[in-house]
């Protein structure tokens, strides 16, 4: 069961599909010692829904995979970007796709995240991710 996020701790939507690819990214946060909740979403109509719900807190970074059932990583980001209360929330697309693929796709919808990452394909790889989402959500956090 999740339990609320303490005060200070960030809170993170990761919208992700592949329950092996969410441990890794809790994984390779803990590994960070970033003091965390993570609220997950399986699919893309879910995250929209859970990102339009009014008594639920914010997230302060979503972290979004692409390749979602029930609706594209795509038209989350669109959703996350045209809600006031959410827009300018830190968003990592983490993807299996390279990252040139990643922005060329995100491009092509008209919408922008903070920062593009492809799933590496170890696990060493995937736990180093930490240290670079993490300097992502500082430095989006400092662009505001």
């Amino acid at each position: 069961m999740q339990t609320p996020a303490s005060p200070g701790r960030l809170r993170v939507l990761i919208v992700e599909d592949n329950p092996p690819d969410v441990m890794l990214i809790r994984m390779a946060l803990d590994a960070e010692g970033l003091d965390f909740h993570a609220h997950v979403c399986g699919d893309g109509d879910s995250a929209v829904e859970r990102l339009s719900t009014p008594h639920q807190s914010p997230p302060d970074l979503i972290i979004l995979d692409l390749n979602l059932p029930k609706r594209h990583g795509t038209e989350v980001l669109h959703f996350i970007r045209e809600k006031e209360s959410i827009a300018f929330t830190p968003v990592v697309v983490l993807s299996s796709s390279p990252e040139h693929v990643i922005e060329e796709l995100v491009h092509a919808a008209h919408v922008k995240a903070d920062c593009y990452l492809t799933k590496p394909p170890t696990l060493d790889g995937f736990l180093s991710l930490g240290k670079v989402i993490i300097e992502c959500y500082r430095t989006a956090v400092r662009k505001v």
